[in-house]
């Protein structure tokens, strides 16, 4: 054999490894992500039938601003700068420099979160009763102020966690932090069984216990990676160059990332517009249409960004694009058959997912099913974005997503002011429309955008979006012809087995009609998970 020939066949081996290692950390992470959708959605559930309505509105609201703060300081930074950079640094062999670059950006976070946790605490009696007036009229803004006081010590632990996991996942050990959350949500999920009930102080005991839980949390992370995060080390050297360079790729996307968040508090306080209290619902809603979004868009592209990084780094455009191609269409795959149930059928699933007890009224389960529906088309909508966002990251194009995010902002703020502000009685569904829209502009300008770079675009989109319609209208004509038949059981048993059957018939349709069109994704996703079955037997 020649010396090309030799080069050839290994660069074809390489290539296939390469290939595998990324098929089996995605599954792993997916597998680490349904674990922690489960134990979440289980956290909701259990919020929805132990607090009641007041309560629940608290609970709902209390997170908001510390969670807006969380992805305005530190969300985004680990996406947008750590993973991506730190992948960069051990491809081109600069390890050491890259490390000690990051460990500067966590320091000087560290001290700015510290300083900006202790002025939440103070300011928070002011802040929520400016921000939720109607919860001034409702008499529970006190109890809101005062929950977001206990969690605002939460951030800090939760920053030091997910800088673990962004250091973690460039050095692609997936595994390691695929299950941390399910290390919180677990204990979040005691607190919640312990504490949980009618009255103020059993709100701040669980708030306290999640506090708790995020400390877990961190610690959980800081032991299974210690390997690699004992190179850290505490320094303010803010003049180092490589310091200088990931703080202005971090500095866009903290402030995109926090967009997000500002979007979540401009719905709910449009959502304050209704009579009815949408607090809850919305947040309801919320956790049904992120369940995929979170499990598949998520998990493939969290895979994606360091393997990307690095190929960018290595100018290796081929490769880029394909592993691009791959993870785009493989997170589609499986979210565009959730946002089929989620429109065919969202009023069992509200009911089969929330409805435990009497807690949880018909009229909740009909305004929740209602927003759910609106809400099903950013399960692909934001499967796009997020899968750009992680692929302009990963190219060290930040602003892009910046800008992306204000586009976003402008849209959601300008559709909710014409469809809710502006009208005496409006619906509403009109706040999960004015989301997705802004949301959909946002994918079409990532997409425009990302295309103009012609090396690394994603390929054969046209072919699958194609027979992707074909699958997702097989679906749809099986489901609409179950729900034909008049069966509404009220055993809650018989009620998940029921829309487990048409789930399972539905999907089934689906993944044969992908058969039959011999679509890739369909092999990709059997051969991820029977070769992890192999591996396992």
């Amino acid at each position: 054999m020649s010396h090309k020939q030799t080069a050839l066949t290994h660069n074809s081996v390489t290539t296939q490894s390469s290939d595998q290692g990324i098929a089996l950390a995605t599954f792993l992470v997916i597998i680490g992500l349904i674990l922690s959708k489960m134990t979440g959605f289980l956290r909701d559930v259990l919020v929805v039938n132990q607090f009641p309505e007041l309560i629940r509105e608290s609970w709902s609201t209390a997170f908001l601003i510390p969670d807006f703060i969380f992805n305005l300081l530190v969300g985004g930074s680990i996406s947008a700068a750590i993973t991506p950079s730190l992948a960069r640094s051990i491809q081109t062999g600069d390890e050491k420099q890259g490390f000690r670059s990051v460990s500067i950006f966590i320091s000087s976070a560290m001290v700015v979160m510290g300083f900006v946790v202790v002025i939440c605490m103070i300011l928070a009696g002011n802040i929520f009763p400016v921000l939720y007036p109607k919860q001034v009229k409702l008499g529970i803004v006190s109890a809101t102020a005062s929950s977001a006081r206990i969690l605002f010590p939460q951030i800090f632990f939760m920053m030091l966690a997910a800088f673990s996991i962004g250091i973690l996942n460039a050095y692609k050990k997936f595994t390691a932090t695929a299950f941390g959350p399910v290390v919180y949500n677990t204990f979040v999920i005691i607190s919640i069984a312990i504490f949980a009930g009618e009255t103020k102080q059993s709100l701040y005991l669980t708030v306290l216990g999640v506090m708790f839980a995020a400390m877990l949390y961190f610690c959980f992370q800081a032991i299974v990676g210690r390997r690699y995060l004992k190179s850290f080390r505490f320094s303010l050297s803010i003049s180092d160059p490589g310091f200088k360079k990931l703080f202005w790729m971090a500095v866009p996307i903290l402030v995109s990332s926090s967009i997000i968040q500002v979007n979540r508090i401009i719905l709910s306080n449009f959502a304050d517009s209704f009579d009815a209290s949408l607090q809850n619902p919305i947040q309801n809603a919320n956790t049904l249409w992120q369940l995929p979004y979170g499990i598949f868009a998520v998990g493939v592209g969290s895979v994606m960004l360091p393997s990307l990084a690095g190929h960018f780094a290595g100018k290796d455009f081929d490769k880029a694009s394909r592993l691009l191609s791959s993870s785009l269409k493989s997170a589609l795959f499986m979210t565009i058959p959730m946002m089929g149930f989620l429109l065919l059928m969202p009023e069992d699933i509200v009911r089969a997912a929330f409805r435990w007890s009497s807690v949880y009224t018909d009229e909740q389960i009909k305004i929740t099913s209602l927003l759910l529906t609106g809400y099903a088309a950013a399960t692909v909508i934001h499967t796009v974005v997020f899968v750009f966002n992680q692929a302009f990251y990963a190219i060290g194009k930040t602003k892009v997503p910046f800008f992306s995010g204000l586009i976003s902002l402008a849209v959601t703020i300008t559709m909710c002011t014409v469809l809710i502000g502006l009208r005496d009685n409006p619906n509403p569904i009109y706040l999960p429309v004015s989301y997705i829209t802004a949301g959909a502009v946002c994918a079409l300008f990532l997409v425009v955008y990302y295309f103009r770079h012609r090396e690394l675009r994603p390929r054969e989109l046209s072919g699958f979006i194609f027979k992707s319609l074909i699958c997702f209208i097989g679906l749809g004509c099986i489901v609409l012809l179950l729900n034909l038949i008049d069966y509404q059981p009220q055993v809650k048993a018989l009620q998940l087995a029921w829309l487990a059957i048409r789930g399972i018939v539905g999907l089934g349709v689906y993944m044969t009609i992908a058969w039959l069109l011999k679509m890739p994704e369909l092999e990709a996703f059997i051969s991820k998970v029977t070769r992890r079955f192999k591996r396992t037997v």
